[in-house]
């Protein structure tokens, strides 16, 4: 398995220079074709302003605004990935928003990068709406990766968050592909007796089937934890330096609470300085 297909979502260059040469550096490593995808969000203006009462209609001043600044974004992201040595690439141009349109293109592609929900109180804003429903819908794997982060070469010391769970279980599945290219990974085991009997049969099972892809794993089984303090353990794991990806699925409350991020997901998502690799 290896990832043939890795698509950026490329946005305000202050946000995304990480993003793009980790994406650069993952493209590289795979041999693969990267694309990058900017959107406009022209067609969702519109309509919004068309039912609005009392707002005028967008006129092609506005519409030229909002498409070039899309252009601008995806002749950033351009430049930033040939820098890193990816030719070639391929760009797409939408006049759709990102929430729309993202989801879709996540079904033609193995690896989608993302940007980090920036605050976990932002429930209305767009960076959350987005992460929100890409980690929902996106039937490829997602790396939400932080603005800020060092992380801008292949992971060399990930970090899994083990539960046992199915969500756990897919995420490990598809980052396969990075855990085999860092042959050593450390895997920290919470709650799974709830899938997997015990600390001691859920680690040893994934033990097993990681070496037998060839991967080394440390296990680590921290003393049972609230799951309200999940997210802070892993926060605290990955910020020793020790780590430079967190694969987690998505897990720690109901699927109910689970739709607004809530729990782990959220306050990992909000709180981290490196990528993190999940699956629904």
């Amino acid at each position: 398995m290896s990832y043939q297909s890795i698509l950026v979502h490329a946005c305000q260059p202050e946000l995304a220079q990480a993003r793009y040469r980790l994406a650069a550096a993952i493209a590289l490593a795979e041999g693969t074709r990267l694309t990058g995808i900017a959107l406009s969000g022209a067609i969702e203006f519109i309509v919004r302003c068309s039912a609005a009462a009392g707002i005028a209609p967008i006129g092609p001043d506005d519409y030229n605004f909002l498409t070039d600044n899309a252009k601008r974004t995806l002749t950033d992201f351009e430049h930033a990935v040939r820098a890193a040595g990816v030719i070639p690439l391929q760009s797409k141009l939408s006049d759709e928003s990102a929430i729309r349109a993202l989801p879709l293109e996540a079904r033609y592609c193995d690896l989608l990068l993302i940007g980090q929900v920036t605050h976990p109180d932002a429930i209305l804003a767009d960076d959350y709406s987005l992460a929100r429903t890409i980690l929902i819908h996106a039937p490829c794997p997602v790396m939400v990766v932080p603005s800020t982060t060092a992380v801008t070469k292949v992971p060399v010391r990930p970090l899994i968050a083990w539960d046992g769970s199915m969500e756990a279980s897919r995420a490990v599945r598809a980052a396969l592909p990075l855990l085999r290219r860092a042959g050593s990974v450390t895997a920290v085991c919470f709650h799974p007796q709830k899938y997997s009997g015990s600390q001691v049969q859920a680690g040893t099972q994934l033990a097993t089937y990681l070496t037998s892809h060839g991967i080394d794993v440390e296990i680590l089984t921290p003393a049972p934890a609230p799951t309200g303090t999940i997210g802070e353990a892993l926060l605290g794991l990955a910020a020793t330096g020790a780590h430079d990806l967190i694969v987690m699925g998505n897990f720690g409350h109901s699927r109910f609470r689970e739709l607004v991020l809530g729990g782990v997901t959220e306050t990992v998502l909000a709180g981290t300085v490196v990528p993190v690799l999940t699956s629904h």
